[in-house]
């Protein structure tokens, strides 16, 4: 039997580790992902790696046994990582599916598009509140007599620059998941391609091309929005700061576009930039349910099916979908 170097003591030795911190919540699910683990927490999700992960000849006896990352401050309690991760992660299971289809893979991209709808939120939120606090600075002096300096936001464009841009990107790594499933679909198309790819795979009237059809012109006119901010020439995005009316009420910030086949009238942004993140979450969602219905092995010994699960029967209320197995009298969902 060989002899036990110190290192192999070491890594071999129990122990523990603390992940994150008491404001993540505990600690909900535990997901092994090409040689690290996910911790899912209430508020977080972590990347756990051992040591021998990282070194493993065994060569560097100062790696600490277990180490850790942040990946995205969302967690179970979060609408948005429980429609898009936590929903990929009940649809996208290895036995499911043919062995061309990379599950794991899925997931890891999923998880960057978490990331980049994390960031958008982020920066969503922090437009709201930029805003919100100059209409009510406004008011509060407009109270008081003080004055009536019409309140602004100098870096409007910019912020919404980089929303749009947040956007775009989790657009475009939802394509690399689109191209898992199917392969023959050329890295050199985008969207409007992939809709025409769709119908002329399944027939117009299937719908899942149906589902595309709908959500194309809101693709576009996301994509669209964040060309014309991203070139300073282009003029068809109209973005305008708060403006003072003859009543001393004032008009928030708003936008509006006409280019190409997008057109949108003069919108509030305060209303328009939380819709565009709920509708990036509906599609990526019902993407999700798409694609995996699809491509769904055709030799599994019981049939599955993928259902939208009655809100009464949710174990996580945001999660809509789950295979479904003929058991029982109503079914069985795989939760």
């Amino acid at each position: 039997m060989d002899k036990k170097l110190p290192i192999d003591l070491i890594r071999e030795r129990g122990g523990s580790a603390s992940i994150g911190t008491s404001e993540d919540g505990a600690i909900m699910e535990m997901i092994p992902l090409e040689g690290r683990m996910l911790i899912i927490k209430e508020r977080s999700v972590y990347e756990m790696r051992l040591a021998d992960d990282i070194d493993p000849k065994r060569e560097k006896p100062n790696i600490p046994p277990t180490s850790q990352r942040l990946i995205v401050s969302l967690g179970t309690e979060s609408e948005i990582f429980s429609r898009t991760f936590l929903t990929a992660k009940r649809l996208f299971k290895p036995e499911y599916f043919p062995a061309t289809i990379d599950t794991t893979q899925l997931l890891l991209l999923t998880l960057e598009v978490v990331q980049e709808l994390a960031a958008l939120d982020k920066e969503v939120n922090d437009y709201l509140n930029v805003e919100k606090k100059a209409s009510d600075d406004y008011e509060d002096r407009k109270s008081k007599k003080l004055d009536h300096a019409v309140p602004s936001i100098p870096d409007l464009k910019t912020r919404c620059k980089t929303i749009f841009q947040k956007a775009d990107q989790a657009y475009q790594a939802q394509l690399s998941i689109i191209r898992i499933f199917y392969p023959d679909f050329s890295n050199k198309f985008n969207y409007t391609k992939f809709f025409e790819f769709i119908k002329n795979k399944y027939g117009e009237q299937d719908n899942f091309t149906k589902f595309l059809q709908e959500i194309l012109p809101f693709i576009l006119l996301a994509r669209n929005i964040h060309n014309c901010l991203d070139h300073w020439e282009r003029t068809e995005t109209d973005l305008k700061d708060f403006e003072l009316q003859l009543d001393l009420s004032i008009i928030s910030p708003t936008i509006e576009i006409n280019y190409l086949e997008s057109k949108l009238d003069r919108v509030a942004l305060v209303q328009f930039l939380p819709f565009v993140i709920e509708n990036l979450v509906v599609i990526y969602e019902n993407m999700i349910a798409f694609m995996s219905i699809k491509n769904l092995k055709s030799d599994r010994f019981m049939q599955s099916q993928i259902r939208f699960i009655p809100k009464d029967k949710r174990i996580n209320k945001h999660i809509k979908f789950a295979y479904w197995l003929p058991l029982g009298s109503e079914g069985f969902y795989q939760q």
